[in-house]
This record gives structure tokens, C-alpha cells and sequence, in this order.
């Protein structure tokens, strides 16, 4: 199969064992790869019901036909689960190096089940694949965890997807880490600690083929050619990230403050992109064969943070711990970055639940007894490690947030949960939706939770104005496109940033020179519904419905007083218009369920039975 090794790798922790399947091609060409392709597997694989944490759920990473060619910024890998945090379906995509060398080492994917006796690792090296005994890497923190099977294996090309403490505790927030890239939203981290499973280490010396190997050469040359002449992928992102969304999206009075309360920040300035270049950005990192290097290398040289080092802080860190939680000290960000990628914990959930945690201490909900001492004050960023170790080794008022902040209002009770910010258990990122109905459309349908990557409407809404985003005209098919799409991009493992220069017919053409199958835009684009609709299968085999399909009650029903949001309610009627028009759209029926005649149309019963 060119494009594909044609193997996964199959781990059975409970009895210790491995086996090498095939490859499906029927699978591979309906589903792409990646997220698709680790959905059908999932699908047949998971029986529904099963608790995210015990040794029935499936744990699935998975590449794309682009992983490990030279195409450039095509490279991520997926990891698919059932979500700890959600109780439903789970996909996480992550870039780095970890993704091609899998495909190196002779597989695409990796489906592991079962449970430990004791912790282990996997290494994997060249197609063999062997059990390490992991007793004394547990405990460690993930940078920790990366040097020692590094140093164990004696070769520092290993690319290694580890838990840090967090996971091993099983906190639903826990995320998987490879070279400070993470699998980060909905709690994989905990189902690998469920699994007594430390890391897996990869390392392969093969290459991957593909059909037409001078036609990928040429299509390299032309991107990377384009990559450099855009704007975007060749300026803004190489030299700001994504900071550079902090003002735009201030500006546009949907930059989320102090848990939702307010959609300005009014030090936003302190935490922008330019204060960050000039504060504590050093260089820009990159992911496999990327050339846009949209990551960067802070460090911290001075004041109570000093010493600290990583890559990041991204936009929606920078949100989380920054606006979300009242805090203008980019260092203090920083650190937190840091300490959340240490700890394996993911950034955007963790601020989240610490400013819902601030909003209860301000309102009386939480005593300072019960924060164990702390202050949990907005803009006390003070308190930042020390609340992040009670939530990692569950201690405290941590083991009350470890879980996410719906679970955490039901602990804390006295009406906390309308101060909870979610869908469906996950905690909502860095955009308001009140400044951009689409992006709540989108939260409300996303197939894994309160999350914006899988319909980003800003570009249309915002950035480009397309739509007018005080308004529900167009909404349900812009956000039913996007997803659609995204689901491609997932699949085939192009990086979302590179969205500027590939589009739909440059992915018809990476599937075409890489695998050699016979692809159109409206078979690709059918196969990012036939993935999106799967997901949305598994998850009403959960028990998701259109209930499920809601916004929380501050976003549908307070005002926001700043900005050209200023004094337009979203409520419920509105969602339930756009929902009405885009399950239509979708083929699913009123209660948001794929109806038998959409799963006929895109063959999903004859492929997966």
C-alpha cells in the first residue's frame, strides 16, 4: 500500500503480547488515515458502555498517508480513545516527530488494549516490538521520562509518547507527550495510566513509499515555494505564532476573562504577541518538515520565574492562564505552560478550571479552608504551581478540580454549575461564542466537546468577515463545511497552519501522489463527511443526543458588556435555529442522529457492518 506501511501494530497489555495486522485498503481509502481511519477502528473495536478508564477501552495512535514523506506539514498523528473526562469519543491530534518515525519503524498505527500488571513501556524499533519494565519511570515527570528510555535505549533519535504524573493518577484532564507536542484535550493521558502503560518509544530506519515518488518530489518544491510567499505561513506565523490572535480576537470583545465573565481583557497588551517577542521569545521550533516554525522558545531570565524554558506558551495557553484567570505576567504563563507539559496535563482545561475555581472563591462558594489556604484570586498567579500539583497528585481541593470543572461544580454544589464552562464535560477555549455564533454552533456539535478545532469560524467570522457573526444566516452550513474538512486535514495529518496554502485540492493531490488511489474534491469531501458522521455514531452510542448539543447558560443567556458584542444575547432560540438547520444539512435526524438512509448514502453500514 503505497502512502501506508499496510501493518498495525496490536497490544494486548493484559497478556503481554503483540500482533501485526493488516491494514484495511477498502478502510484506508474511505477514511484517509489518522483521525478517520482511527475512528472505523475504534468503531469496531470498542463496545459501547464501556468505562473510559477500565481495560476494555481501546487506545488507538494513528498516522496519515503524508507521515514521514518530504511533503512538509503533513506529518501529525492522531490519538482516539473514549474520553475519561466527556464519556464519549475522543480524537487529539498532535505534531512533532513521533507520527513519521511510527511510520519508520514499519507501522501506521498502533491499537492497544487491555491492562498492565505493573508499569511498562513499549519500545518499538524497526517492526519488532518488546515490553519494558517501567516501575522506575513511574513517578517521573514526561521530560524526565523522554531522557531516561533515551538513555536506557542508548539512542537520542527515539521519539517517545509518555504520561507524566498526571496521567498516572488518572486525572481526566492528563494529556500524552512527545518533544512538548501533546495529544492534550480530553484525558488520553488517564486512559494510558488506567493501562499501566508509561510511554511508547519509537524508532525506524525505513522510508515510506509512495506512488509516484517524482510527482511528490515536484509537489514538495511547489509548496514549500508557497509556503514562503504567503503571508501567513511565510511572515506572520514564522515571526509571531499564534499570539498573534490575542488582539484581533480582544479587540473583537471575545478574548474569554476571568471565566467568561467579560469578553476584553484590558491587559491585553502585556500579553500580546509583541510583548511576548520581546519579553521572553527566543527562537521559533518546528515540527517534522515544517517550514513555517509557528512554535516558539521562551525563557524567562529573571523574577520569581526565572530559569524557565519551553516551548510555548501558544495562543490558548497564553489564554488560559492570562485572561481566563485574570493574569497579565507573560512569565508567570509561561511557567505554568511548563509545569502543565511536566506534569502531562493539558493547558487549556487546567486554566480553565482554575479560573472556575477563582470565580467560586470570589462568589463564596469555595473558603479559603477549602482551597486548602490558597487564594484562589483572579490575577494570583501565585498560585499557579502549587494548585497544579494538588490537582496532578490529587490532594486536596486538587483531587476536586483533577476531574474537570463539571465534575468539579458537582463536588462543590451551591448552584456552581452555571459558572462551569463546558460542552459536554470539556472546557471551552479561547474564543467567546457570544462574539461569533458560528464558533458556538461549533462548540455545540463538536464531536469531542467544547473544543474549536474541528469548525474554526474565526477566520470567516473575524478575520475575513465573511459572515456577520452576531448572526445565525449561513452558520449551520459554514460550521457542517469546516468539519467536514477538518476531518480530512486530521486524517491525512496536515497541520492546521498550513491551511492557508492547502486546501482541498492540494490534499486530492497529496492522496493522489502518495497512495496512488483515484481521488476527486467531492470524494475527499464525502470522506470528511462519512468520518464526521462516524464520530458523531459513536458518540450517540454514548448516549449524545441534541441535548448535549448546548452552550453553557452565561454564553446563551448573559450579555457581554464591551466590544461589538456588546448588549446581543445568543439564547437558546437562536442555537436551536442553527441546530435545526445543520442537523438537515447533515442528514441526521431532529435529535441529532445520523439517520439510516445518511449511513446508506455514505456506506458506512457496508464498510463497518
Amino acid at each position: 500500500m503505497d502512502g501506508f506501511t499496510g501493518k498495525l501494530l496490536e497490544v494486548d497489555l493484559t497478556k503481554g503480547e503483540f500482533e501485526e495486522s493488516s491494514l484495511s485498503e477498502p478502510l484506508a481509502e474511505a477514511f484517509l488515515g489518522g483521525r478517520g481511519l482511527a475512528a472505523a477502528i475504534l468503531y469496531e473495536e470498542l463496545e459501547p458502555g464501556v468505562d473510559p478508564l477500565s481495560p476494555e477501552n481501546v487506545l488507538i495512535f494513528m498516522t496519515g498517508p503524508a507521515a514521514g514523506t518530504p511533503l512538509p506539514s503533513c506529518h501529525r498523528s492522531d490519538v482516539t480513545t473514549k474520553s475519561p473526562l466527556t464519556g464519549s469519543y475522543l480524537c487529539s491530534s498532535a505534531g512533532g516527530f513521533f507520527g513519521p518515525e511510527l511510520k519508520f519503524a514499519g507501522y501506521d498505527g498502533i491499537v492497544i488494549k487491555g491492562e498492565a500488571k505493573n508499569p511498562v513501556y513499549v519500545s518499538i524499533e524497526d517492526g519488532e516490538a518488546e515490553f519494558k519494565n517501567a516501575e522506575e519511570l513511574w513517578g517521573k515527570l514526561t521530560d524526565e521520562t523522554e531522557l531516561a528510555i533515551r538513555n536506557e535505549l542508548k539512542d537520542s533519535r527515539v521519539r517517545v509518547a509518555s504520561i507524566g504524573p498526571a496521567g498516572e493518577n488518572l486525572s481526566k484532564i492528563a494529556n500524552i507527550v512527545s518533544d512538548t507536542r501533546t495529544w492534550g484535550r480530553g484525558g488520553p493521558g488517564a486512559v494510558m495510566g488506567s493501562k499501566n502503560l508509561k510511554a511508547i518509544a519509537v524508532r525506524g530506519h525505513e522510508s515510506v513509499e509512495v506512488a509516484d515518488e517524482k510527482g511528490v518530489s515536484e509537489f514538495v518544491q511547489d509548496l514549500q515555494k508557497r509556503y514562503k510567499e504567503d503571508p501567513q505561513t511565510g511572515e506572520a506565523f514564522p515571526k509571531w505564532g499564534t499570539h498573534r490572535f490575542v488582539d484581533p480576537i480582544n479587540e473583537a470583545g471575545m478574548f474569554p476573562t476571568r471565566n467568561y465573565q467579560e469578553g476584553r481583557f484590558e491587559d491585553a497588551d502585556k500579553i500580546n504577541a509583541s510583548s511576548l517577542r520581546e519579553r521572553l521569545v527566543k527562537r521559533s521550533t518546528a515540527c517534522f518538515s515544517c517550514p513555517i516554525g509557528c512554535g516558539k522558545l521562551s525563557m524567562v531570565t529573571e523574577g520569581p520565574y526565572a530559569d524557565t524554558v519551553v516551548d510555548g506558551p501558544e495562543y490558548e495557553t497564553l489564554w488560559a492562564f492570562g485572561a481566563q484567570c485574570g493574569v497579565d505576567d507573560p512569565a508567570a504563563i509561561a511557567a505554568a505552560n511548563l509545569w502543565c507539559d511536566q506534569y502531562g496535563i493539558d493547558t487549556i482545561s487546567a486554566g480553565s478550571i482554575i479560573a472556575f475555581a477563582m470565580e467560586c472563591f470570589e462568589r463564596g462558594l469555595l473558603s479559603k479552608e477549602d482551597a486548602d489556604g490558597l487564594e484562589l484570586k483572579f490575577g494570583n498567579h501565585e498560585v499557579f504551581r502549587e494548585i497544579l500539583r494538588k490537582m496532578v497528585e490529587r490532594e486536596g481541593i486538587g483531587n476536586i478540580l483533577a476531574d474537570g470543572t463539571l465534575a468539579a461544580a458537582k463536588q462543590i454544589g451551591k448552584d456552581s454549575e452555571k459558572y462551569a464552562m463546558h460542552v459536554k464535560g470539556m472546557e471551552l477555549p479561547a474564543y467567546d461564542p457570544r462574539g461569533a455564533w458560528g464558533m458556538g454552533l461549533a462548540y455545540a456539535t463538536s464531536c469531542r466537546g467544547g473544543c474549536h478545532l474541528k469548525a474554526w469560524t474565526i477566520s470567516a467570522e473575524i478575520l475575513k468577515g465573511d459572515y456577520d457573526p452576531l448572526s445565525s444566516k449561513g452558520k449551520a452550513e459554514l460550521v457542517s463545511n469546516l468539519q467536514n474538512i477538518r476531518s480530512t486535514v486530521d486524517s491525512i495529518g496536515v497541520c492546521a497552519m498550513a491551511g492557508r496554502v492547502v486546501g482541498v485540492e492540494e490534499m486530492v493531490e497529496i492522496m493522489t501522489l502518495t497512495t496512488g488511489m483515484d481521488f476527486t474534491p467531492e470524494k475527499l469531501i464525502e470522506a470528511g463527511d462519512r468520518i464526521y458522521t462516524l464520530e458523531r455514531l459513536l458518540a450517540t452510542q454514548e448516549g449524545i443526543t441534541r441535548k448535549d448539543d448546548t452552550l453553557p447558560s452565561r454564553i446563551l443567556n448573559e450579555e457581554l458588556q464591551e466590544g461589538p458584542p456588546k448588549g446581543v444575547k445568543l439564547g437558546e432560540d437562536k442555537l436551536n435555529q442553527m441546530l435545526d438547520e445543520y442537523y438537515k444539512i447533515r442528514g441526521w435526524d431532529e435529535n441529532g442522529i445520523p439517520t439510516k438512509e445518511k449511513l446508506e448514502e455514505l456506506g458506512i453500514g457496508e464498510l463497518l457492518g
